[in-house]
C-alpha cells in the first residue's frame, strides 16, 4: 500500500525500562516496499519520556504536533511543530515532554533499528 491514512494508524504502548507515557506505530517500512528504513510515529504524552539510550543507528525526526525536548550527548534542544532533528549513531539521547499536551513526531531509522 503506497499511502497510509493518519486516521488509520494504531499506536501501541512502548514497554521498556525508562519509558513513560509513550506510544508508537511503524507506518512505512518493508511491508510497504521500503526495505532499508522504517518510518514510525511516536507520541509522548504530558510528562512522558523515552529512556536515555544509544545505539548504532541514526534517527531523522520531524515534529508533527506539540512541543518537547531532545537531549543529545547532554545538550538539550527544544522542539516544536514543523521542526527537524537528527540524532547521530552511537550518541546518548532522550526525548521528553514536560508540557501539558501531546508531543508527536515522525522518526525515520534504518530497518535494523526496529
Amino acid at each position: 500500500m503506497p499511502t497510509v491514512k493518519y486516521s488509520e494508524i494504531h499506536l501501541e504502548d512502548v514497554a521498556m525500562d525508562g519509558v513513560k507515557n509513550v506510544v508508537k506505530a511503524n507506518v512505512i517500512g518493508a511491508a510497504q516496499g521500503w526495505k532499508e528504513n522504517t518510518m514510525r510515529i511516536l507520541r509522548i504524552g504530558p510528562e512522558g519520556c523515552t529512556p536515555h539510550h544509544q545505539h548504532d543507528w541514526e534517527h531523522v525526526n520531524y515534529v508533527i504536533k506539540g512541543k518537547g525536548r531532545l537531549t543529545i550527548a547532554g545538550e538539550v534542544y527544544e522542539l516544536s511543530e514543523r521542526d527537524f532533528a537528527f540524532v547521530p549513531p552511537n550518541t546518548e539521547h532522550q526525548f521528553r515532554n514536560p508540557y501539558d499536551a501531546d508531543f508527536e513526531f515522525i522518526c525515520i531509522i534504518p530497518a535494523r533499528g526496529k
